[in-house]
């Protein structure tokens, strides 16, 4: 594999990963947040989008859709907010590859290949046709349209929003498409929490080959 095509993954990573059905009654199974990086009135049925944690986590399962075909993975985030964000993508009980975002830098573990990346976030973001950072991720993660850009080769969706308590709801299905590579990914999430810590350690094995650009 290419090392843009592992850049993708750590987008793909970083996009992610789902489609497990959520333990939540469903609300509005067609409110949609945002497409094409443009903001679309949420149904007023929806409770308001929840807001204001320190901590999220969820899992879920994800298609990710190319020009190779279609590729589906469980995953695992963590996000402590504005500090960081933990993703481990996961296939058949077995752990494929790991990453972490923090506002200074990305750590990216493939098992599979024995390979690893640690830099800045300037050698991806040279690479893509839209902002990247830790912002950019952790708002996609989160479904805060408000910090996504806008106008840029980068359409996101959410929807299917569900009570995560008495008084706010969160999405439990989303669409990632980075237009210029047709690259799509499609997931669902369950198991949501908010303000329970979780999981956010990485370790690079000594005898991993670096990923340099």
């Amino acid at each position: 594999m290419s090392i843009r095509k592992y850049i993708l993954s750590i987008l793909t990573v970083a996009g992610l990963l789902m489609t497990v059905p959520s333990s939540y009654a469903q609300i509005a199974d067609s409110a949609t947040v945002a497409a094409d990086g443009i903001a679309v009135p949420i149904d007023t049925a929806v409770l308001p989008i929840a807001t204001g944690y320190d901590w999220i986590t969820y899992r879920g399962k994800a298609d990710i859709i190319d020009t190779g075909g279609t590729r589906t993975c469980n995953f695992y985030m963590v996000n402590r907010t504005d500090s960081i964000l933990y993703l481990n993508i996961h296939a058949y009980g077995v752990e494929v590859m790991r990453a972490v975002f923090t506002p200074d830098s990305i750590t990216y573990v493939n098992k599979l290949t024995q390979q690893y990346f640690r830099d800045t976030y300037d050698p991806i973001a040279k690479l893509l046709p839209f902002p990247f950072d830790f912002q950019t991720v952790q708002a996609l993660f989160n479904g805060e349209t408000d910090k996504l850009p806008q106008g840029q080769k980068l359409s996101y969706e959410y929807s299917a929003f569900q009570p995560v308590d008495s008084v706010s709801s969160f999405f439990t299905e989303f669409v990632f498409k980075e237009l210029n590579r047709v690259l799509e990914i499609r997931g669902k999430i369950k198991v949501i929490r908010l303000n329970v810590p979780g999981v956010t350690s990485i370790k690079v094995p000594e005898k991993f080959e670096r990923i340099t650009l």
